[in-house]
């Protein structure tokens, strides 16, 4: 394991004009932590782990593992990914097709010389440890996706390296493979921690993997922070949609009133603080449907919607629903604890979309940074679609 520094990491690409994929980066990963980048296409979360790598060769900055300088644009020192003691797990899963799985996992150790670990048994010992140790006689066109992937963990793994990097590594599987391959990629970091850098674009494996998580943004890390700090407290507009809260509401206030366009919100609101348009963020989750003119909690706000589209999930439904000038919202609702006015929904049906304010998130349109929602308290109402 190692200790990881990057500081005024820079990546430019010519061109007409010129990319600035990743944009003075500073960013410290601890000995034994699982960072994880999480960001859409083109945030810059990959080509900052090539450049860890030594794949891509940064404009600027410097990187450093351990006590060891890999990289230092002044100074003109740039390691090839072989001078780096990493190991690297690919989307591709990248195993060699002519060899054994015995073969891949130990290619590591005889790439760099390491016999005292080949003697020892370390290929057997990983092998058990992501639980192939039954397919080391095999090829890799005789694996399933799942067991290639672990063989591809338990090839960056071998040789105990400074840093395991991983490019997407679970996107290729089938979403019962994805599931299961994380479970035990999470355990096995619990059971025999490695200093990690996971890229990824799901949030789901973000919160469940990492120690911290980065969301990036156009070559810049957004926010950092552990999952839950990041899942409950998004410092951003752009973090909050990215981590789940889909529902994105324009309010303003006006004439003592918040509305969303033309709709008015009603019950539970903000004390008119905010200047100008105001972003309410909410997850799917966190919303439920009314019936017009029922009485909201202390709470809730609520605002007229219209049913477009109903679709059943085994346990839950999710309804989407038009609100005039805005994006459609989203609500998921268990089947189980929904009553019949719910379970007959059906495209054109009038409904409230009602929230508690204390989950929901706010932030300033101009910017995008987070408000403080200040809720007044206000006895609940009635609401008519």
């Amino acid at each position: 394991m190692s200790h990881v520094s990057v500081s005024g990491l820079t990546r430019t690409f010519d061109g007409n004009p010129p990319t600035t994929a990743v944009a003075e980066l500073d960013l410290e990963v601890e000995d034994g932590e699982f960072l994880v980048l999480l960001g859409p296409s083109g945030c810059g979360k990959t080509t900052t782990l090539r450049c860890l790598a030594g794949l891509e060769t940064p404009t600027a900055g410097t990187i450093r593992l351990g006590e060891s300088v890999v990289f230092d644009h002044a100074g003109r020192l740039n390691l090839p990914p072989n001078k780096r003691f990493i190991g690297m797990v690919f989307q591709s899963y990248a195993l060699w097709p002519h060899m054994t799985v015995r073969k891949n996992i130990a290619y590591p150790l005889k790439a760099r010389r390491m016999k005292a670990a080949l003697a020892a048994g370390e290929v057997d010992r990983t092998a058990a440890l992501v639980d192939c140790q039954d397919l080391l006689e095999r090829y890799p066109a005789q694996l399933s996706g799942g067991q290639q992937q672990r063989v591809a963990l338990a090839r960056g793994l071998v040789a105990q390296p400074d840093l395991v990097l991983f490019d997407e590594p679970l996107s290729n599987l089938d979403a019962r493979l994805r599931d299961q391959v994380r479970a035990e990629l999470h355990e096995l970091h619990q059971r025999k921690p490695f200093t990690a850098v996971f890229v990824t674009h799901d949030q789901s494996e973000a919160l469940a993997l990492g120690t911290r998580m980065a969301i990036m943004r156009a070559g810049r890390i957004e926010q950092l922070g552990t999952p839950r700090e990041v899942f409950v407290d998004p410092a951003t507009d752009y973090v909050a949609a990215f981590i789940g809260m889909s529902n994105r509401i324009e309010i303003r206030y006006a004439n003592g009133r918040w509305s969303a366009g033309p709709t008015p919100v009603v019950g539970a609101s903000l004390n008119p603080d905010p200047q100008g348009q105001t972003i309410v963020r909410v997850r799917p989750d966190d919303a439920r449907l009314s019936r017009p003119g029922d009485s909201l909690a202390a709470k809730e706000a609520g605002i007229a919607a219209i049913v477009a589209d109903v679709e059943f999930g085994g346990k839950h439904l999710d309804v989407a629903l038009e609100v005039p000038e805005q994006k459609r919202l989203l609500v998921r609702v268990d089947i189980r604890r929904s009553d019949d006015f719910v379970r007959a929904l059906s495209r054109g049906d009038e409904v409230v979309f009602a929230f508690d304010v204390d989950a929901a998130r706010f932030f300033a349109a101009a910017d995008g940074q987070r408000l403080t929602a200040v809720r007044s308290a206000v006895a609940p109402v009635e609401v008519s679609a």
